[in-house]
């Protein structure tokens, strides 16, 4: 053997004496304990290469039968890596079996002549197979460690509990002591989920954190125990961090610390099992936002849906004044026939038409798809006033900007305004103007008497004449264009709309797209 191994020998009171002086004249370093309950700290004490135990030592609990056995189940959990040998007094086949149904690295009966010869191989054996068993169970830490984290992908289904699930398994596991994710702020890390349950604390080496997210890469650090003596630092009793950075198609959703305290810990291979842990968990992370969404859009067409039900409520409730009017209007003119009363009949008719196709706009909006294309805004306002009955009243187009939009969808929101401005006045001057984002629509008929977002909402009543219809349908059309629309003041004794978000054509190009 090249250097001396150690050996960490659990004896019975029955005085296993000379197998340890066996042991040791064949140039084996030997710490003897006497029972279950001095293996640990022996074993953080002197390290070891191996581990004898007696089938008969004295457990936890005081008892000695079969106190072997309990070594082994311990061992196999604290330190599965160790080589563990059962030295028996009897040769018994049960006590064998069960031995190596353990796990044992080896089973040598002690009342055999040979057999502390036996014991030196079994030794001997065991200390070459320890590296081949600490890879083999760093490897099973390590897969048990990322099949926990699937485990916890799969069941969260938001990011918060995603994280708190990922840092509490990781934590519970036997390979590492803490696990947290944390995101930077103001050149700091910010702690958002941790692994273990404690009210505050201290991050006392926060660089190889900050690193790992604002540099976008993998970081592995040693950590100084000392500075972390603090009890609330999440250092603390440990001595190696790795970081891995959340990033999932460019975008990034801070970082996964994980803290052991085994100064081994985070080699190559296992840098390389985190890297895609760390893309799992931003997977799943942008995933969980996905849904989210989602979720946002079902809940928008849930209200559209509840818009359109008001819709069918205004229909048939708010269409009934205008049309008793003309049913009023035709049983007059049944008994004298007057022109005036046939006139009256059809403007009121042309207004329910009107109100028809307003409301019906307005329900087909969420459906329609705008193609827009580069359109000169000054003729889109001039035609749109050629169909309305102005009356007396004045337009001034002070518009010269090309703009992106759908033109007879453009074409009904300024109808729409002029209508509104027309219908409450017969002499009324319109405005329709550039601005830096879009364009303004002005008249200085009636003031609609607010301008808050409530001035939109589905109404119809005798006394605004059908204002909120008509502002409905232009707040509809706009945001069928991702446009922005609001109210304002503006002049005194002017209404004024503003029209926001709207793109101009890049390159002067005439290609269409559809939105």
């Amino acid at each position: 053997m090249d250097s001396q191994p150690t050996v960490v020998f659990v004896q019975s009171r029955d005085d296993d004496g000379a197998a340890v002086s066996f042991l040791r004249d064949s140039g084996i370093t030997v710490h003897s304990v006497d029972g279950v309950r001095e293996l640990e700290y022996a074993i953080e004490e002197h390290g070891g290469d191996c581990v004898v135990t007696n089938c008969e030592v004295e457990t936890d609990d005081g008892t000695r039968y079969l106190g072997g056995l309990a070594v082994v189940d311990r061992l196999r959990r604290t330190h599965p890596e160790l080589p563990v040998i059962l030295f028996a007094e009897v040769t018994n086949g049960d006590i064998a079996r069960e031995a190596y149904g353990r796990d044992v690295f080896g089973y040598v009966p002690g009342t055999v002549d040979d057999a502390h010869q036996r014991l030196l191989a079994q030794v001997d054996a065991a200390v070459a197979s320890r590296p081949a068993r600490q890879r083999a169970s760093k490897r099973k830490q390590l897969n048990e460690a990322v099949r926990l984290v699937n485990q916890a992908l799969v069941r969260s289904d938001s990011r918060l509990a995603i994280e708190r699930e990922v840092a509490t398994v990781l934590a519970g596991t036997s390979r590492y002591t803490e696990s947290c994710t944390v995101t930077v702020s103001n050149g700091e890390p910010v702690v958002r989920a941790l692994g273990t349950q404690r009210d505050r604390i201290t991050v006392t080496t926060p660089d190889p954190l900050v690193r790992a997210v604002t540099e976008e890469r993998l970081v592995v650090a040693d950590l100084d125990e000392a500075a972390a003596a603090d009890e609330t630092a999440l250092e603390r009793g440990c001595v190696r961090v790795l970081v891995v950075p959340l990033l999932y198609e460019g975008t990034s959703y801070g970082a996964l610390a994980v803290y052991a305290d085994r100064i081994e810990t985070f080699d190559s291979e296992e840098q390389d099992s985190f890297r895609e842990v760390g893309h799992n968990i931003a997977l799943a992370i942008d995933a969980s936002q996905t849904k989210d969404a989602l979720q946002q859009r079902t809940t928008e067409l849930e209200q559209q849906k509840a818009r359109l039900t008001e819709l069918a409520r205004i229909i048939s409730h708010e269409l009934r004044n205008p049309l008793q009017a003309a049913m009023g209007r035709v049983e007059v003119l049944e008994s004298n026939g007057d022109d005036a009363d046939i006139t009256a009949i059809e403007r009121n008719h042309a207004r329910m038409a009107f109100l028809i196709d307003d409301l019906m706009e307005i329900a087909r909006q969420g459906e329609r798809q705008y193609t827009v294309a580069p359109v000169d805004l000054a003729a889109v306002v001039a035609d749109a006033w050629e169909t309305i009955e102005t009356v007396d009243s004045t337009l001034h187009a002070e518009c010269n900007a090309p703009i992106l939009a759908d033109y007879d969808r453009l074409s009904q929101l300024f109808e729409n305004f002029f209508r509104l401005a027309t219908d409450r006045a017969e002499d009324v001057t319109v405005t329709v103007a550039d601005t830096h984002r879009g364009f303004v629509l002005e008249h200085d008929g009636p003031s609609l008497g607010t301008t808050d977002e409530d001035a939109f909402e589905l109404r119809y009543s005798s006394t605004d004449e059908g204002a909120g219809l008509y502002l409905s349908v232009i707040r509809e059309i706009a945001r069928g264009h991702d446009w922005t629309v609001t109210l304002s003041g503006g002049p005194p004794g002017r209404v004024r709309i503003e029209v926001g978000g709207v793109a101009a054509p890049s390159g002067g190009g005439d290609a269409e797209s559809s939105e």
